[in-house]
């Protein structure tokens, strides 16, 4: 018996190192998606003063600004709920400490994660998980003579201001290097008349999940004016994108303009990925996803579904074929699930001629009570007990049933 336990250990040890090192060669071989944005739940505050009330003062509006990145929507603060909240913000953090910013005391502030999900739950806001599109910024400067594109290391205040605009949004911003390739692929002329052919193809590169093209206006009185187009699909889907671009325009001061378009880019998008939590839960769900071709798929799977902001966990529940079934445990409505999974391209709807739904437990026969279950020499015909086929609790309803994009 001993042996036999010490052979069960090992080859259950050797599965877990086995499990392990699949998900680990799993995740090198992700492709690149959207962006995870790690500082939703920090935020650095200026100290207006060095007495108690500042400092309570800060702690109140890191708390704000926390829940704006988080929650996608800057009215969140107009919420009953979360004003009470905010004026009692110390039970919300974490971690804090001091530092200084231009010659100016600040406060460094970490929020716990799970306490202010909880408050959107409670306040029914919505929640926008952190991974999320990362949108490439082509952005020409224009002083009435001359145009010059704005590359990532550009010392213009246009950049700065937009990248400090994008994160206090939570908004994921790359902009080009402007290496010889990106100078090879797209000049002024192609950025400024809104040529997307060159312009998709240069973006091609940075696995953007959508394009802000951006023309800037130097006034003389040392103001500004942006005319933006938004494309919110990969480079590679612009040209044949079926939608019209996004557009705007906004003239004032550079950080003015640049905090007018980046909120007006950030509530589009996250008025389609953010989900509301709040109301009744849709408790345990079955889904199926067919087309599981490989482990590296498998654990991508398992990944995503885990990384749904309606999901609590995910636990793969039968395998059969190139389909699983996975049991989830939602911390959102049904319908809330559906809209958040639609929206990643790793997935879509279908209908699966897999169902498990019509694979049910084999019933057992059962004997009648008493009866010997030694081998009988009658000839009597035996008689058994009819039973009532077992319900199978893994079935799938269609509107679950998805194909992997492998």
């Amino acid at each position: 018996m001993s042996v036999l336990l010490g052979l069960f250990f090992e080859l259950t040890m050797s599965l877990t190192m086995l499990r392990f090192a699949l998900l680990f060669l799993a995740v090198l071989a992700l492709p690149i998606q959207a962006a995870t944005v790690n500082d939703l739940y920090q935020t650095q505050v200026t100290l207006i003063g060095n007495d108690q009330q500042a400092d309570q003062a800060a702690r109140e509006q890191g708390l704000a600004n926390v829940l704006v990145k988080i929650s996608g929507n800057t009215d969140i603060l107009n919420n009953p709920a979360i004003k009470t909240a905010i004026t009692n913000s110390g039970s919300y953090i974490s971690q804090f400490g001091y530092s200084q910013v231009d010659g100016q005391r600040a406060i460094d502030l970490s929020f716990d994660k799970n306490q202010i999900k909880q408050l959107l739950i409670q306040s029914k806001a919505s929640i926008w998980k952190d991974q999320r599109p990362n949108i490439l910024v082509w952005m020409v400067d224009s002083d009435g003579q001359q145009r010059n594109i704005l590359w990532d290391q550009s010392t213009n205040a246009l950049i700065n201001d937009t990248k400090q605009a994008a994160d206090s949004r939570g908004l994921p911003l790359t902009f080009p290097v402007g290496d010889i390739t990106d100078a090879t692929a797209v000049n002024v002329s192609d950025l400024w008349g809104n040529f997307i052919d060159p312009i998709a193809a240069a973006s091609t590169r940075y696995h953007a999940d959508g394009v802000l093209l951006v023309k800037a206006l130097q006034q003389p009185n040392g103001n500004v004016s942006l005319n933006w187009q938004f494309y919110p699909q990969q480079p590679s889907k612009i040209a044949s994108a079926d939608t019209q671009p996004i557009t705007g325009t906004t003239s004032g001061t550079l950080a003015q303009t640049s905090t007018k378009m980046i909120n007006q880019v950030t509530d589009y998008l996250a008025h389609k990925y953010a989900v509301v939590l709040g109301g009744v839960a849709g408790g345990q769900i079955n889904i199926e996803v067919d087309n599981i071709q490989s482990t590296e798929d498998f654990f991508a799977l398992e990944k995503m579904l885990n990384n749904l902001t309606t999901v609590g966990s995910a636990n793969a529940m039968r395998i059969k074929g190139n389909s699983v079934i996975f049991q989830l445990n939602l911390q959102g409505s049904e319908q809330a699930f559906r809209q958040e999974i639609s929206h990643d391209n790793q997935v879509h709807q279908t209908q699966s001629a897999v169902a498990f739904a019509a694979d049910p437990a084999q019933p057992t026969p059962t004997a009648p009570v008493g009866a010997s279950t030694a081998t009988s020499t009658s000839t009597a015909p035996a008689i058994t007990t009819p039973s009532v086929p077992e319900v199978n609790a893994l079935t799938v309803t269609p509107q679950n049933i998805y194909y992997w994009n492998s």
